[in-house]
């Protein structure tokens, strides 16, 4: 089997350019409903030709697209891509597709994500081409509202999650084999003070600074956060290539806590301010320690140092971390094991600070994030996808596909 899905990508490279080309060309920016709707249409075109039944669900932002094949098997996967972009209407014709002199492709979200979601309808052709049909069903979800989030899309993938056995997450690739096995949930806060004003020089005595309260809430925010690595200057992308240091990641503090925004209505520096307040995101890899820092800053409108303030923390947990879970490695060892007997690669595996559908199926289902085609400089206008790694990677996904929906993750 390994073989015939080899051997059929190689012969379909071609041609899955040519789709690539298409579907990069339909500008299909986050909040394009038109645009959105055309790249899904194509996609769901090529899902049905393979036997898919398909289910087209809309917001006024967008369309998304639900392709499900049923087989003979016992296990359920879902996959996730998305068909849009972060560019707006009229890019495409500004910077078309086009492939260079060192098989590199170029154009507006041609790496994220849409060479990512040709792979897996290539991959898919493939496994039918080699008769595998071991599945209870294959779910295919390309979103139309990844790169902005909205109710709809997350609405959809926990309701498909709820389906599905494993999921992968169809986003692009980190270089050389790259993978994410992990990544960081995310919490929102907003701490609010209020103290009470007045004339600094005549009147403080009895008067109450929030904005000193505040500082105190901070330090105590900063406490929970793990030390950062040492110097930033030092742990550049730049600066650990020249120590000849690969960066998969490793040196992300496992807990961020990040005071973003801070205000007071007072403007002058003669009034002691009545009012302040911070908006705080918190970031951490594992679901005990979100749960146990959720508290912890929640706690901290009890603490008070400045006599007359009060201090309210509103917000909280918004989606959990992407955690490596013993069934999570099963599935890293199948594709790692696949990589290295079909390609004699190596898969480096990375741990990631932002988020994508795969800590939202997380919460449900183990998953396995980022087995797209290798691309570089997303959202950018120098964007681009390394085809040369097209044809192994799809290859390494559609076997790592037939065996774990084969033999289960758990």
């Amino acid at each position: 089997m390994r073989k015939i899905i080899k051997d059929y990508l190689a012969k379909e490279y071609d041609n899955y350019v040519k789709d690539l080309e298409t579907l990069t060309n339909i500008d299909s920016g986050n909040g394009d409903l038109e645009g959105t709707t055309e790249a899904n249409k194509f996609v769901a075109a090529k899902m049905e030709a393979l036997g898919a039944e398909t289910e087209f669900r809309y917001n006024d932002r967008a369309c998304h697209l639900i392709s499900r094949l049923k087989g003979k098997g016992t296990q359920t996967v879902l996959m996730v891509a998305h068909v849009d972009t972060v560019f707006k209407r009229g890019e495409a014709a500004r910077r078309p597709f086009r492939v260079d002199e060192n098989g590199f492709a170029w154009g507006p979200g041609v790496g994220d994500d849409k060479a990512t979601v040709m792979e897996v309808i290539y991959g898919l052709q493939a496994l039918k081409e080699a008769g595998f049909d071991d599945y209870k069903e294959i779910i295919y979800y390309t979103n139309g509202e990844e790169e902005g989030g909205s109710p709809t899309a997350e609405g959809i993938v926990a309701e498909l999650s709820q389906q599905a056995d494993f999921a992968v997450i169809m986003d692009v690739a980190r270089p050389n084999w790259g993978i994410v096995t992990q990544r960081k949930g995310n919490a929102k806060y907003k701490i609010t003070v209020t103290g009470k004003g007045g004339h600094h020089g005549n009147a403080s005595q009895c008067c109450a600074n929030a904005i000193h309260q505040l500082a105190y809430t901070i330090t105590e925010l900063h406490k929970l956060a793990s030390p950062m690595p040492g110097n930033p200057e030092d742990f550049t992308a730049k600066a650990l290539e020249a120590r000849g240091i690969t960066d998969s990641g490793q040196f992300i503090p496992p807990n961020t806590v990040n005071v973003g925004v801070i205000g007071s209505t007072n403007d002058k520096i003669s009034v002691i301010p009545g009012d302040a307040y911070c908006e705080v995101n918190v970031r951490c890899f594992e679901v005990a320690e979100q749960q146990r820092l959720d508290a912890a800053i929640k706690a901290l409108a009890d603490k008070i140092v400045i006599a007359g303030t009060r201090v309210e923390v509103t917000g909280g947990i918004v989606t959990g971390p992407m955690e490596k879970t013993p069934a999570v490695q099963k599935m890293i060892d199948v594709y790692s094991s696949v990589v290295a007997e079909e390609f004699g690669g190596k898969v480096n595996e990375w741990v990631a600070g932002g988020l994508t559908d795969g800590n939202r199926t997380a919460k449900f289902i183990p998953t396995l994030d980022a087995l797209g085609v290798e691309n570089y400089d997303e959202h950018t206008d120098h964007e681009s996808v390394d085809l040369k790694t097209a044809v192994p990677r799809t290859a390494a996904f559609a076997i790592t596909l037939a065996e774990l929906l084969k033999t289960g993750v758990k």
